[in-house]
């Protein structure tokens, strides 16, 4: 299930003739991808990023940048977003979202980008929980079970988040304010095997009132879960009737096998070791009921 990433030359981004079949927006509702159609397969546009043409047969991704966008910023592109379209493309159902192993199952947070998914992978991970994955979870299906796949040993990290959960700045010193990515090493494990996953957070939008009150968790019913299993997957193409069948069916079914919850907890760097203490006790139980 591999493709190969090539590139061509930085270029701007001129206005495509094509009707998009679909559109990614930000949390603000802003246009952030753009998704066309093309003989060989796919056309996917991250808007002021680059522009990566997807040649299906082929198993090829071909990246042009735009100019003076960092070569690390489309690798990371293309590894947590172009890639997980792709497998899920080929029928490996994956996730939006960042895990960690806790009494040796997998607890998944789910989220759009922006909600602080990274920061608690790197939160866990410095409290010695490892991670699987800070974006993209890969899953495997064996039954009823479903089981979270090691992917990428590193997270990405905004620089506030950097400073607050692991003590560095890293961050250069020109005023951007993007990523920096932290390796798995001492202090930062990484689950290198694959775990079974025991449940699943959904990270909710941040609410003053709730977060004032400390971590909160609530269960979800089958239809929310379903609903915020479909908001939080990957998916290339939704106008493949067939694909679309088999990919509603993979998440009803880990729906019904792993206990979902709804999340809210304090957006408070001084807080969040008591953030982790309380989320890893309560997934210890979910542990706990799932082995009586």
């Amino acid at each position: 299930m591999n493709y190969t990433l090539e590139w061509r030359p930085e270029q701007e981004q001129d206005e495509i003739a094509q009707e998009p079949f679909d559109i990614w927006r930000s949390l603000d509702g802003d246009v952030s991808a753009l998704f066309t159609r093309t003989p060989s397969g796919f056309h996917v546009r991250f808007l002021g990023c680059g522009d990566y043409e997807i040649d299906v047969e082929a198993r090829r991704v071909i990246c042009t940048p735009v100019p003076d966008f960092p070569d690390d910023s489309s690798q990371n592109i293309f590894a947590n977003q172009i890639v997980p379209l792709l497998w899920t493309y080929d029928g490996k159902p994956v996730l939006h979202g960042s895990a960690v192993v806790i009494d040796g199952a997998a607890f998944a947070f789910l989220g759009p980008s922006g909600r602080g998914k990274s920061t608690m992978a790197a939160a866990f991970a410095k409290a010695g929980f490892a991670f699987l994955t800070d974006d993209g979870l890969v899953l495997n299906r064996e039954g009823d079970a479903f089981f979270a796949e090691p992917h990428l040993a590193s997270i990405r990290l905004l620089p506030d988040s950097e400073r607050a959960v692991m003590g560095t700045d890293t961050c250069p010193d020109d005023g951007s304010a993007g990523k920096v990515r932290v390796h798995a090493g001492p202090g930062v494990p990484y689950a290198s095997d694959r775990a079974r996953v025991g449940g699943i957070y959904l990270m909710r939008e941040p609410d003053a009132v709730r977060g004032a009150a400390g971590v909160t968790v609530q269960p979800l019913s089958l239809a929310e879960s379903i609903d915020a299993l479909l908001q939080h997957s990957f998916l290339l193409d939704s106008k493949d009737k067939k694909r679309m069948r088999a990919h509603f069916e993979t998440m009803g079914a880990l729906a019904e096998s792993c206990p979902m919850f709804g999340l809210d907890y304090p957006r408070d760097y001084s807080r969040l070791d008591d953030t982790i203490g309380t989320i890893a006790a309560h997934a210890r139980d979910v542990v706990a009921q799932d082995e009586r």
